[in-house]
């Protein structure tokens, strides 16, 4: 892989860290030959006769040790933590390049706080175990090692009395751990739907707070809360409880060494260092495995954590890309809807057998009620969702068959929720053209009327926004969104209640700049606001899913019919009629 050779230096710094980690029990037991048995100790034995050259060597030998566990400790920290960043880095670019490439409903479908829950916590979940957490099960690991070659070399009979404490082991093991990650996954899942809760009241905090419903939202998050603390505290109980079984377990190992290992002593046919070496060995392995829950607990929740990650690597979009292009980028073509039915839920259709023919270089406007499936239309040129029946065809192309980066590219689209991103006006506004000149976002500021304003700003076009953009007043936002759409240059621009924030002076203003910057583009504007569709060529009129007139804006109000009553109750016409 691409970091093969990292995750290798780190395994094999882990394996050396933890071996040494078990060392001590070896220099304790040379320590005690030296001292007890000095004639016969292992360092008299290999050429160091007198008893200062035995402590030199000693001295010499517990200190290299240290210094070398000390710079072995560090290189595995430093190679662990790089292989962690590293790790977290890429599955973080490719997890977000693969959701942003879902379709649009799935997204959406599962919100936001489902997918921050992925993109951050599970994350940061296997960044926390790839860096520390398999620390605590290298040390089990290596201690179990150390403390059997230590009994097949002191006691071959005491080594094979300890055999039969790893089927206990292994039983308590299987029997715990099961229950055990089950809980940790709903316990995670309790949590991602109350992060989600608390992000949602805070963003709407305003809301809350003119609705004097703060108290109320504060009991959803206490019970939400109890909620997640029940589930962790099973989870808990079965954590707590793992380590001290098995330490009771080995516990009964250590019972069976220190009596007939002490026996063993008696009788002369152990040494007093042996002895001291196998105990003190077990007690280290009780050590490591009391701090080997962490390193359970975290097995277990990065288990989880990649389930759910790779569980959405493994997720595919329900719109499968075309492989047409389209003629040109450039200029504008004839946009179709023919017999189109679409449903969010086929069951309750949204928009029934729409006809619907918008000119190259044409103006169109489409208006009904709230509910009528106006801005479904754009979802359904833009391809977020495909329709049920029907087609929807751009220069006679089907845009199911046309390639959607293509498709999408050729589209400018000021949305009805304005979005505006962390970072600068300036950046917001290139948004879909990363490499506009200053003079290009500025001409598209202006046509936009939002020069004036980020002028007057401290910090002008490089004025910092946060997500949201919620420093500025939602027409201010309107007019960034609008100018976006502009400095994109692209054939094709929909308005999605664009102006719906806007008083009637700017929109006035900025369709005089749109009626400027027609030649060869396509103009397609959803309003309930007639105003903003007056100058248009042809204005559809939706009602409850159907086309229901169409016609020029004096062509409408001449048939008097829906669009000419809404016009009066708008102008105020039918008030007054009424009045009168």
């Amino acid at each position: 892989s691409q970091y093969s050779r990292l995750r290798q230096r780190a395994i094999a710094a882990s394996i050396a860290d933890g071996l040494a980690n078990a060392v001590p029990p070896l220099l304790v037991g040379l320590a005690v030959s030296t001292v007890a048995n000095p004639s016969r100790s292992l360092l008299a034995r290999v050429g160091f006769k007198t008893v200062a050259g035995r402590l030199g060597a000693l001295g010499v030998i517990s200190a290299g040790y240290w210094v070398g566990a000390s710079l072995l400790e560090y290189y595995r920290e430093r190679t662990a933590s790089e292989l962690a960043d590293k790790v977290r880095r890429d599955l973080r670019v490719r997890l977000y390049d693969h959701v942003q490439r879902l379709d649009v409903a799935t997204v959406e479908q599962q919100g936001t706080g489902r997918w921050m829950a992925v993109l951050d916590g599970d994350l940061e979940e296997v960044h926390r175990f790839v860096r520390h957490g398999g620390k605590p099960l290298m040390t089990i690991g290596s201690n179990v090692v150390v403390v059997g070659g230590t009994f097949l070399t002191v006691s071959p009979l005491l080594g094979l009395i300890q055999l039969f404490v790893i089927p206990p082991v292994l039983i308590a093991s299987q029997r715990m751990l099961k229950p055990l990650r089950a809980r940790v996954i709903a316990s995670r899942d309790v949590g991602e739907q109350l992060s989600g809760m608390i992000s949602g009241n805070l963003a709407g905090i305003g809301t809350l707070a003119s609705f004097g419903a703060e108290d109320d939202q504060a009991e959803r998050v206490r019970l939400a809360a109890d909620e997640q603390l029940d589930v962790s505290r099973e989870a808990n109980r079965v954590e707590a409880a793992y380590v001290p079984t098995l330490r009771a377990i080995i516990g009964g190992g250590f019972v069976t060494t220190v009596t007939l290992g002490a026996a063993k002593v008696m009788n002369g046919t152990m040494s007093v260092a042996g002895l001291d070496t196998m105990a003190y060995g077990q007690l280290r392995l009780m050590s490591a495995l009391a701090r080997g829950g962490t390193g359970v607990e975290e097995f277990q929740r990065t288990s989880a954590a990649l389930e759910r990650i790779y569980s959405t690597l493994d997720l595919q979009s329900s719109l499968e890309s075309g492989t047409q292009s389209l003629p040109s980028h450039t200029r504008a073509g004839t946009i179709e809807f023919r017999d189109v039915s679409f449903g969010y839920d086929p069951r309750e259709p949204v928009l029934d057998g729409i006809d619907l023919r918008i000119e190259a270089g044409s103006m169109v406007g489409i208006v009904g009620a709230s509910g009528a499936g106006k801005s479904t239309l754009l979802k359904l040129l833009m391809r977020f969702y495909d329709p049920q029946n029907g087609s929807v065809t751009i220069d006679g192309l089907d845009v199911r068959e046309l390639q959607l980066d293509h498709l999408r590219q050729a589209l400018s689209v000021v949305p009805q929720e304005i979005t505006l991103f962390s970072g600068t006006i300036r950046d917001n506004i290139a948004l879909g053209r990363p490499g506009a000149s200053f003079n290009d976002i500025r001409a598209a500021a202006e046509a936009a009327r939002a020069h004036d304003f980020i002028a007057a700003l401290p910090d002008g076009y490089e004025t910092r926004l946060g997500f949201g953009g919620l420093t500025l007043s939602g027409g201010q936002r309107q007019r960034i969104a609008i100018a976006r759409a502009l400095v994109a240059e692209r054939p094709y621009l929909l308005f999605d209640e664009a102006t719906s924030s806007l008083d009637h002076v700017t929109e006035a203003a900025i369709q005089r700049s749109l009626e400027q910057l027609r030649v060869d583009r396509t103009l397609l504007i959803v309003a309930h606001r007639l105003s903003t569709v007056r100058h248009a060529d042809v204005i559809y009129v939706m009602e409850e899913g159907r086309i229901v007139e169409q016609g020029s804006h004096d062509e409408l109000i001449a048939q008097s019919g829906v669009y000419a009553s809404m016009w009066r109750i708008q102008t105020g016409e039918a008030g007054a009629a009424g009045a009168a």
